[in-house]
């Protein structure tokens, strides 16, 4: 049975004087990380009385509170009682500098990963409705089938609200101000003056006719503007009128903004898009067909690919389409065919569903859900299906493969057939099937980080629930050795400067101050957990050690900078294998002392002692640290 962390978490708050008196927790490895407006308050005894707390230290104003194994629980409860966290200071969150493409990639999975289920139902609908009327069904002129379609249009419709939700709590923006731009962006009169084709001026200002709906980048870039105007308004405003007149700028200020200028950006760069295309068609030929099915994921991410229709549409209405819907369905089965692999491939059940899902919706014509909830989110997956389908197309171009009907999925199979005969179908059949399986098998080349929805419990804790008792360390009878994981110089455990340590309330253990900045493995085993910052590692020998390699002391301030991890969760490696480097002389100049604890976290399962190096010897890596008996 699950152990239930909650009545510990409320016990904890009210030792740490209520939740009016925290201002924020986060957490490492091993330690929930308070700051509190009152020290006073704090009642330490009752917190150390607790089961799940081993202990208590003062760092400068941060009050720290030892979790050891259970950490993560006790951290998950104080976040649904609604504690002020920080994630980016957190194991929760990806930390370090990023470079500005993952930057943005992230921003925009943060802003559409929380919609995927509701653009997954929707895309389903979509391929209920398409198998409706391929089999007749349904009649395309019916009300039924009038209703099925604006139920599975509405989610991509509305698109821009939903993503003002997410993009507030993204960038830290009032949810009802954010959804309020999305409003403006899709409000009936603004889309019929648009509509309408008449000039719209703002004060004289001209304000660019493009329609917002299905549309992504241009809600999420106003939300992130949004939450800079924010900021300047809250600094001028006068506290005493702040209630009134604070969301009252934001929004006079925001609007315009979003209907000049940022707004438009998306379609006047669909424009020139567009002509773009139509210039490369003439110069590269059937090259462009390849690089058009390679790049229509980041297109759709802009919601720019609308704006190619029209171009597609006139080439199928004068004889057929070469580029535009040839590409998407090089690139929409090519996204099938990575979310099906990712479906096969992936160890997360969640992952299997939503894979399988949106794989199926891919084929079908509706890559968001496959786009957004799985290849761009696990990143190498969406690379994959690009270049996949990017093969795909330049064959198809060079078949000169043409549809003789609008459409963009497998089911553009029967449009391969017209006034070619069968052999555009057959090269269409060819197409399409170099896009799937070359997204299918490269998705299992490349590889990616699995994500689980709940992170698992790092090591230990109630072994009933997390892990099966085959797999549990059992008591041992013979010496295991412990390699020391840096070259250095040994220290005994009680001489770590940190309480937690050297009093051994996480474990027995030996500690190496390194000379230079490599980590090694300390052993043949598992990298059970690697933090964000990656200045935490748990690790379990094959024979069931369970060991903490702390990286420095209170270094998980740096957020990972200066660190560079070679392992990710789950990974198995041998003894000596490279596991993190950092910049050693950074972080000593940055004040944190570089020191290494290596601590077994598991010592109650073993018969007698641990052991350790003489204290003071110089060390290199794979030399023996700890022998456990």
């Amino acid at each position: 049975m699950k152990k239930d962390y909650a009545p510990s978490a409320k016990k904890l708050v009210q030792a740490l004087g209520g939740k009016d008196n925290i201002t924020r927790v986060f957490h490492c490895m091993t330690r929930l990380r308070f700051y509190v407006k009152d020290k006073s308050r704090i009642n330490e005894s009752d917190i150390k009385k607790l089961p799940e707390i081993s202990g208590v230290n003062w760092h400068q104003d941060q009050f720290q509170v030892i979790a050891g194994n259970e950490v993560n629980e006790m951290y998950a409860e104080l976040v649904k009682m609604g504690i002020p966290n920080d994630d980016s200071d957190s194991s929760q969150k990806a930390s370090g500098k990023k470079s500005v493409g993952s930057a943005i990639i992230d921003a925009i999975t943060g802003c559409m990963t929380p919609m995927i289920p509701a653009l997954t139902a929707a895309g389903m609908i979509k391929v209920v409705l398409t198998l409706l009327t391929t089999f007749h069904l349904v009649s395309d002129t019916s009300s039924t089938y009038q209703v099925i379609s604006f139920i599975g249009d509405a989610a991509f419709y509305f698109m821009p609200f939903l993503i003002a939700a997410n993009a507030a709590k993204v960038f830290n923006v009032n949810q009802s101000l954010a959804l309020i731009i999305a409003g403006v962006f899709l409000h009936p009169n603004f889309t019929a003056m648009i509509e309408s084709g008449d000039p719209i001026t703002f004060f004289s200002i001209p304000v660019t006719s493009t329609t917002y709906s299905y549309s992504v980048i241009p809600v999420i870039l106003m939300v992130w503007i949004m939450s800079y105007i924010v900021k300047l308004v809250d600094r001028i405003t006068p506290r005493i009128v702040k209630l009134i007149l604070h969301p009252t700028l934001v929004i006079l200020i925001s609007a315009p903004i979003a209907i000049i200028a940022v707004g438009p950006l998306g379609g006047i760069i669909g424009d020139g898009l567009a002509v773009a295309i139509n210039f490369l068609s003439t110069k590269l030929g059937f090259i462009i067909v390849g690089i058009l099915s390679a790049a229509f994921p980041f297109i759709v991410m802009t919601g720019m690919h609308h704006a190619l229709t029209p171009i597609g549409l006139n080439a199928v209405a004068t004889g057929g389409d070469t580029l535009i819907f040839v590409s998407q369905v090089c690139s929409n089965v090519a996204q099938g065919g990575a979310s099906l692999a990712v479906a096969v491939k992936s160890k997360d059940k969640n992952m299997k569903q939503l894979a399988s899902a949106s794989g199926i919706s891919a084929l079908m014509g509706i890559t968001e859900p496959a786009l957004y909830g799985v290849t761009l989110k696990l990143k190498r997956p969406v690379v994959a299906a690009a270049i996949a389908a990017g093969i795909g197309g330049i064959v198809g171009g060079l078949l000169q493969v043409t549809l003789f009907i609008a459409q963009n999925c497998l089911l553009a199979v029967p449009a391969f057939i017209g006034e070619k005969g069968m052999t555009n179908f057959f090269y269409g059949l060819l197409m399409i099937a170099i896009s799937f399986v070359g997204a299918f098998v490269l998705t299992f080349i490349f590889g990616f980080k699995d994500e689980t929805e709940e992170e698992a419990p790092v090591t230990g804790g109630d072994s009933s629930s997390n892990t099966d008792s085959s797999d549990a360390a059992k008591p041992l009878v013979e010496k295991i050795q412990i390699l020391s994981p840096a070259d250095g110089t040994v220290k005994d455990i009680a001489e770590v400067p940190d309480k937690t340590f050297a009093d051994k309330v996480l474990g027995d253990g030996a500690a190496v101050v390194p000379e230079n900045g490599r980590i090694y493995a300390p052993a043949d085993g598992t990298v059970v957990s690697i933090m964000d910052t990656k200045h935490g590692i748990m690790f379990k020998t094959d024979q069931g050690v369970e060991l903490l390699i702390h990286i420095g002391l209170e270094t998980v301030n740096l957020k990972g900078k200066y660190f560079t991890s070679h392992v990710s969760d789950g990974a198995q490696v041998k003894a000596g294998d490279l596991l993190v480097e950092m910049d050693l002389d950074a972080i000593k100049k940055e004040g944190y002392d570089p020191i290494t604890p290596v601590v077994v976290t598991n010592g109650d399962d073993f018969i007698r002692s641990v052991n350790m190096a003489k204290s003071g010897d110089k060390i290199r890596h794979g030399d023996c640290l700890l022998t456990i008996v």
